[in-house]
């Protein structure tokens, strides 16, 4: 999955723009064969973009609660190996695009070093009557940031 910059600068997005989310499979999120069902990487997905908000000093309530929301509009997935049962993942979230209503996060998800699944997610920025709204200028900001110590 090669990311296409949709304006100028987003071919040279810094190489800080990517948080690394470390976790456990779950049960639950396996079928009968003990591998993980095939929605259960857009969660992992989405639990390594909220932890790439926080790790840039945003609470993603504080931002619900503020107005802006962010609802999924498109989502791709390119599976390569399954993962099972109790296995250790790592995602890589990686800033992959920036416009003035949408932001693209790029995924890779591991085991051991393995790539197993790809995921790209689009997501709008929207009001609170999900009407699409400009990318706050401290957003967009905070997007392009590194990790905070904090």
């Amino acid at each position: 999955m090669t990311p296409t910059p949709t304006r100028a600068g987003d071919a040279d997005l810094p190489a800080h723009c990517v948080t690394r989310h470390s976790f456990r499979v779950r049960f639950f999120e396996t079928d009968l064969m003990g591998i993980v069902h095939h929605a259960a990487y857009l969660t992992y997905a989405e639990a390594a973009r909220v932890e790439y908000l926080r790790r840039r000093g945003a609470e993603y309530r504080a931002l619900t609660e503020s107005g802006i929301h962010m609802p999924v509009v498109e989502a791709q997935l390119e599976y390569r190996r399954a993962a099972r049962f109790d296995d250790l993942l790592d995602v890589d979230c990686r800033l992959g695009a920036l416009t003035r209503v949408t932001v693209r996060f790029d995924c890779e998800i591991f085991r051991a070093g393995e790539l197993l699944t790809r995921v790209s997610v689009r997501l709008a920025c929207v009001d609170a009557a999900h009407r699409p709204r400009r990318m706050p200028a401290d957003l967009d900001t905070l997007l392009r940031a590194p990790e905070s110590d904090a």
